[in-house]
């Protein structure tokens, strides 16, 4: 199958189109300075906004580096401790026909590595934000069960965010860089069964300073509901684990996180956060070491039919005992995140 069939037929599952337009001057300028409260200054292009367009410019590729030009908490609210279901499982079941190229995404294609490693979008998962993930996680881990492979949600986002990459370079000027799958243990060679697959890096100079930025790009799919289909106006907390890891591992100082919707779009611009990462570390360490490793060793030198009994003492429990204080971590560097723009079919919204 064709990427160009599999984006027709996912747009007549959502009964939604596109809308080309114009432009190169950027939409919005935006300060990379993290120097106190100055540090998200930004000003405003109005003459350019443009509508919806959906050109994709694709350039080709070396093996390094190569340019290329819901729940949202609030502070009055009480935190959940855990979420229902992870955002990548809340589709339902899989089908065989999404498992083809034209579903995959445009430029990640790290299985193989991934299956070795904890990657910083199993993060949330490993600390247990969700009922059940941390035990299925752990299953993966072992080989037991096939890892999730994708969802009519993840499909969805693999064919828009070629599109979605294309809007957000319109809007901010930035130019990305795509890198190979990233490997943590710079610092720590030991630190190396941690890893990274992001969708981007921008890296640029203010005022004669370099700023060293990580893009991470979400097409939520709400249920093929286009009338639903709103830009979110906060970061859903469960993706704050994923943003940390992302910035840790990459070694970056910020993040440009970007939401794509067929209605919209809205960008966030998140810091990067030692101690939270310190204390992430701490309960992703627990699941690898304590759990993971062991059982895998004991998989390795007898037959386990079913690990779920026949390694209970190494299954992890659902949550990790530093869960609840990492999702109210998360939540204040949701607070502390910054709205930078939020934009309903092209026109910016207060």
């Amino acid at each position: 199958m064709t990427r160009a069939t599999a984006h027709a037929m996912m747009h007549v599952a959502c009964h939604g189109r596109t809308h080309a337009s114009g432009g190169q001057r950027p939409l919005l300028r935006v300060s990379n300075q993290a120097t106190g409260k100055e540090r998200n200054l930004c000003t405003w292009n109005f003459s350019v906004l443009r509508n919806y367009h959906s050109q994709n410019f694709l350039e080709p590729r070396n093996k390094e580096l190569t340019s290329n030009s819901q729940f949202c908490s609030h502070s009055s609210r009480k935190v959940p401790v855990c979420f229902d279901h992870s955002p990548n499982l809340l589709s339902g079941e899989t089908y065989s026909v999404l498992q083809s190229s034209g579903f995959q995404h445009w430029f990640k294609n790290w299985q193989e590595q991934r299956k070795h490693k904890l990657t910083a979008s199993t993060f949330g998962g490993a600390v247990g934000f969700w009922p059940r993930r941390r035990v299925q996680l752990w299953l993966e881990k072992l080989g037991a069960t096939k890892p999730f492979s994708g969802n009519l949600a993840t499909c969805w986002s693999n064919i828009k965010e070629e599109e979605a990459l294309e809007r957000y370079k319109l809007i901010t000027g930035n130019t990305v860089l795509f890198p190979e799958f990233q490997v943590y243990g710079k610092k720590d060679p030991e630190d190396n069964w941690l890893a990274a697959s992001p969708d981007g890096i921008v890296d640029s100079l203010v005022y004669g300073l370099h700023s060293r930025g990580v893009l991470e790009i979400k097409c939520p799919f709400f249920n093929g509901d286009k009338s639903i289909a709103s830009p979110w106006s906060r970061v859903p907390l469960y993706y704050i684990p994923q943003a940390q890891g992302l910035m840790e591992i990459m070694d970056r100082d910020w993040m440009d996180f970007y939401v794509w919707t067929l209605n919209g779009s809205s960008l966030f611009r998140l810091y990067r956060d030692a101690e939270y990462w310190d204390v992430l570390k701490i309960a992703l360490s627990d699941f690898w070491f304590k759990h993971v490793l062991p059982a895998r060793e004991l998989c390795s030198k007898h037959a386990i039919n079913n690990p779920l009994t026949e390694l209970r003492s190494l299954k992890p429990e659902p949550r990790h005992e530093l869960c609840r204080y990492i999702v109210y971590e998360s939540k204040r560097i949701v607070d502390d995140s910054k709205l930078l723009m939020r934009e309903i079919h092209g026109k910016l919204q207060n």
